[in-house]
């Protein structure tokens, strides 16, 4: 609830200083920064803490699979993961109690790599330091893209608003639940951003491919952008994309072998993951979702693989009418959420990407614009949703983008004359 609150005051603060006859509001504007500097220094505080305070997920996995590859042993299968984990004698390094560590061994030793192949080569350096040097490099190193994903935010979307601009993208990334707990978990979802930011920002040049080859081979999820290239026909970055696949792919087998690729298709670790996994609350897929309500079972897939086509198939049929009335903003948005809500894997700490969708609705070249009242009701309904199910967040959202993009030009009237800084 702080951060709904915290979400609700600068959205507030930041209407009142863009607005006509307001933007030498003083005690508003110490307010607006005074919560910029808590924001910024408690996030700062918890990437602090997490560098010199082990904990079992998920930087333990990562620091596994890194010491796996190092030893030049076959990453997917777990005998290999098991004798590692016992020479590393993890409960003693990281003083944290053996007991703690079982559904660790149970979902990750007994488990192997769950990624394709190339995206060891993110994990692969940490197997050659300390635990305790790599976790401090590796905390810093997604930091820092935190730190470049808001500033991409506010250059597509908010850099009209300038220094204003700014400080509200910046408390509503440090804010978010689950920016904290993509620190508190050192996970790859703030690369996964950064990513996805920029596949946007160089939309219509060829290097574009490139990052989603980068961002697929990070989180396999993002494989479903690549529905945004092929609907509009941009060949080159396909191109791209399957070119710079190759690169990545030779890499592995000349650093790895082949044998890592036949170990993925034919003896998958995901086959080997206990049924708990697919039920936890920290994942908020559809199919997890499904799951917990009993309405679809483990036992017989095809149930789930058919709700999963029909959703896909409505959403090309949307795709279609987007790229027909050019609302292409739309289509990024949609591609996301659809992607986040069908893929089995989605955890709740992934919801740190739907920061790509809210920037959308203060910009006012964006087919997703609102106008800024409507705007502080739409954030605090989002932060109140993050802070219970990250799934009802996307359905929320969801519910929007296609709002908009059957209504375009809805819900604008009563906009603010704004004074720009």
């Amino acid at each position: 609830m702080i951060s709904l609150i915290v979400a609700f005051l600068a959205c507030l603060c930041f209407c009142l200083l863009l607005r006509t006859g307001k933007a030498k509001n003083t005690p508003v504007r110490i307010v607006y920064f005074l919560i910029f500097i808590i924001t910024l220094s408690s996030f700062i505080s918890k990437i602090f803490f997490r560098m010199f305070h082990p904990e079992v997920w998920d930087f333990t996995c990562f620091y596994l699979y890194g010491n796996v590859a190092s030893k030049g042993y076959n990453f997917y299968l777990p005998g290999n993961f098991q004798a590692v984990y016992n020479s590393l004698n993890f409960p003693a390094l990281l003083n944290i109690p053996q007991s703690d560590f079982s559904s660790f061994v149970t979902e990750s030793v007994n488990v192997g790599f769950p990624y394709p192949p190339p995206t060891i080569l993110y994990f692969a350096p940490l197997g050659f330091l300390s635990y305790h040097s790599a976790l401090i490099l590796w905390t810093l190193f997604i930091s820092l893209f935190a730190f470049a994903c808001i500033y991409h935010i506010y250059s597509l979307f908010l850099k009209e608003y300038k220094i204003n601009g700014l400080i509200l993208t910046s408390i509503l990334f440090l804010v978010l639940g689950a920016s904290k707990s993509t620190v508190f978990y050192t996970q790859t979802d703030f690369i996964l951003l950064f990513l996805l930011l920029l596949m946007k920002k160089f939309s219509n040049n060829k290097i574009a491919g490139i990052f989603l080859a980068l961002a697929i081979f990070t989180k396999p999820i993002m494989i479903i952008f690549g529905l945004y290239f092929l609907f509009r026909k941009k060949w080159n970055a396909i191109f791209y994309c399957i070119g710079c696949s190759i690169i990545l792919v030779g890499f592995t087998i000349i650093f790895f072998g082949k044998e890592v690729f036949k170990s993925y298709l034919f003896n998958n670790s995901v086959s080997r993951l206990p049924k708990s996994a697919f039920f936890e609350d920290i994942n908020q897929s559809l199919h997890s979702v499904l799951l917990r309500h009993n309405l679809i079972s483990l036992d017989n897939p095809k149930v789930y693989m058919v709700i999963a086509i029909v959703i896909l198939s409505l959403t090309v049929v949307l795709l279609l009418y987007l790229l027909k009335n050019k609302l292409y903003d739309n289509i990024w948005s949609v591609l996301l959420l659809i992607g986040l809500l069908i893929y089995p894997g989605t955890l709740g700490h992934y919801g740190v990407l739907l920061l790509f969708i809210i920037p959308q609705f203060f910009d006012k070249q964006n087919k997703l614009y609102f106008n800024p009242y409507i705007n502080i009701l739409l954030i605090c309904i989002f932060y109140l949703l993050m802070a219970f199910s990250v799934f009802s967040t996307i359905c929320f959202l969801l519910l929007i983008v296609i709002y908009k993009s059957l209504n375009p030009g809805s819900l604008n009237k009563g906009n603010l004359t704004y004074i720009k800084h």
